[in-house]
């Protein structure tokens, strides 16, 4: 039976904690991690395919047919543009690099505390009762969700903030 730590008011013991908390959180950044990556690797490649074809598009010969003005090269190639300045302004509003690395440095370091706590090792050599070592576990573990949490604020406020190039123009 998996303990609720939202409302069970039971202690926990050391398993238990590494089970409903550790492996919870590590299992949310990899999730976390796997989209960010996805949603950069995408968008990153899509921008690089549609910026390098627009001077191809650009140099192809211009139809006759002034009928059908969207398949002309000068329009095919002012869409791509426009999708490629689309993407890269989600890019850098959405964060997904940054958010990535984020999420995955915090993943591998709670799998590294929960190492070092299974095994006595680095901060936990030398603490000779389980309540000392989970209490030591514990503050490491909510130390580190809680920078990761600090890191996203602050990287969600900056993208929302206007850039001081920006701000420095309309002075």
């Amino acid at each position: 039976m998996m303990t609720n730590l939202a409302t069970d008011n039971q202690p926990l013991d050391a398993q238990g904690y590494l089970k409903d908390r550790v492996a919870d959180q590590l299992s949310y950044y990899s999730a976390a991690a796997t989209r960010a990556k996805r949603n950069h690797y995408w968008a990153q490649s899509i921008m690089i395919m549609l910026a390098a074809a627009v001077p191809v598009v650009v140099n192809l010969p211009v139809s006759t047919d002034e009928a059908n003005v969207l398949a002309s090269p000068k329009a095919l190639a002012t869409i791509m543009s426009l999708i490629v300045a689309i993407l890269g302004g989600l890019t850098n509003f959405r964060k997904d690099g940054d958010l990535w690395l984020n999420f995955r440095r915090t993943e591998e370091l709670l799998k590294q505390e929960s190492f070092l706590f299974r095994t006595s090792a680095g901060p936990y050599r030398g603490l000779k009762t389980e309540e000392d070592r989970l209490a030591e576990l514990s503050m490491r573990v909510e130390s580190l969700i809680s920078a990761e949490h600090n890191k996203f604020r602050s990287l969600i406020e900056d993208s929302r903030r206007p850039s001081k190039n920006n701000s420095e123009k309309s002075d």
